[in-house]
């Protein structure tokens, strides 16, 4: 009985995580547990690994066995421990200092640094990009990546509890490791792309209403007008949250990308003048005012449903 009591979603859980992400950002790689689990993911698509959706669908099933299995050993432990537990989901305070010392690189005029580092946030091709570019690519990292890093796990907590933060961000993991539409991945990677989508989706709409509610005027008709190209957008999620910091900052977001030479379009979100450092700098200010504003959310609904 002692243990059951902690199975439920708690307010203080995930205020003590926000704290923990705000003051310690992400452990260090070595000890990370999402590398972990890269590493337990990757032997496993070596026994697993087959040309074919259902493999793909076998190794998501077997790689989310710890996200059930894990919660019960920490309940034991407490609110404390379980603070602990959803923090490890987070990312919001690392990803912001990374996308802090990149404009710190382009305030100095270091355009070769910045690239280099920009490869930190974002997989598309860096070499030759400019300070414009190179603003762009990281606000629309912030942008999708506050939504992965920070707004999934609290909204799946919320609804979940323990395992439902854990399972999503295994989930998300295993998008980046094999939703790649190349030719390894194109059908082992289709489920997990697929879950992935839809278990990112109520967070990317949060993500858009938290962002609304904390512009004005002339940024809530930015914001309305954008998110109407968002399904036009490779990834609908992504299209979500760029179309929302674009109307928040003012700034032009979207355009052709590379990946490995192949060029990806994405829809231009004209909010108003090219991205720069102050853009980029005003992003990170954005990116810890959307995820505050969402965990106030999530606790809020777990307080209205307890």
């Amino acid at each position: 009985m002692a243990r059951s009591r902690y199975r439920r979603p708690s307010a203080l859980v995930v205020l003590g995580a926000m704290v923990l992400d705000e003051l310690l950002g992400d452990p260090a790689n070595r000890w990370h547990p999402v590398r972990w689990f890269g590493i337990g993911v990757d032997r496993l698509e070596g026994h697993v690994y087959a040309d074919s959706r259902a493999s793909g669908a076998a190794l998501w099933s077997l790689a989310l066995v710890p996200s059930l299995v894990l919660p019960p050993l920490l309940w034991s432990g407490g609110r404390i421990v379980e603070a602990l537990g959803l923090w490890l989901t987070l990312g919001g305070r690392s990803l912001v200092r990374e996308a802090e010392a990149l404009a710190a690189l382009l305030e100095a005029g270091d355009l070769s640094g910045a690239r280099l580092r920009l490869g930190n946030l974002v997989g598309r091709d860096t070499a030759g990009l400019g300070v414009e570019e190179i603003a762009r690519a990281a606000i629309e990292s912030l942008a999708e990546n506050t939504t992965d890093a920070v707004l999934g796990p609290l909204w799946w907590y919320a609804v979940g509890g323990l395992s439902g933060a854990l399972a999503f961000r295994s989930s998300n993991t295993l998008d980046a490791m094999v939703g790649h539409q190349n030719r390894r991945y194109q059908n082992f990677g289709y489920f997990s792309a697929k879950v992935d989508d839809l278990a990112v989706t109520p967070a990317a709409i949060l993500g858009v209403i938290v962002s609304w509610l904390g512009a004005h005027g002339e940024q809530r008709r930015r914001i309305s007008r954008l998110i109407t190209l968002a399904p036009q957008h490779p990834s609908l999620n992504a299209g979500l949250i760029e179309a929302a910091f674009a109307g928040t900052l003012g700034v032009d977001l979207g355009g052709v990308n590379h990946y490995r030479g192949r060029a990806v379009s994405t829809p231009r979100f004209l909010g108003g003048s090219p991205p720069d450092v102050r853009a980029l700098r005003g992003a990170s200010r954005l990116s810890r005012q959307v995820a505050w504003m969402s965990a106030l959310v999530a606790i809020l609904a777990i307080i209205a449903g307890s």
